[in-house]
């Protein structure tokens, strides 16, 4: 089974280091050492994470700096219109 996760807007909490907040447009960041365990796991497993670029431009976070395992192999021009070119071949559209 292929299943990504596509993060963009608040969703980019999930790869954010808690620490690396400040100087950014979120409110919060996720990737404690308990999260970076599971998505670690999970990636081990064959999940892929997307990044959405305009959400790193537009709120100001810096790929190599503020996120946990990301890389610019990850990054996609737009998180809504990965969902949608996913949603064409196939995958399903779960949000949480």
């Amino acid at each position: 089974m292929d299943i990504r996760v596509v993060l963009h807007g608040n969703g980019l909490a999930v790869l954010m280091y808690p620490d690396e907040v400040e100087g950014t447009k979120m409110k919060r960041g996720n990737a404690t050492e308990e999260m970076q365990t599971r998505i670690t796991g999970l990636k081990n497993q064959g999940v892929r994470f997307h990044v959405c670029a305009n959400t790193l431009k537009g709120r100001n976070i810096s790929l190599e700096e503020d996120l946990y395992d990301a890389t610019q192999d990850d990054v996609v021009p737009s998180g809504v219109a990965e969902l949608s070119n996913l949603q064409i071949q196939g995958y399903t559209y779960i949000k949480p």
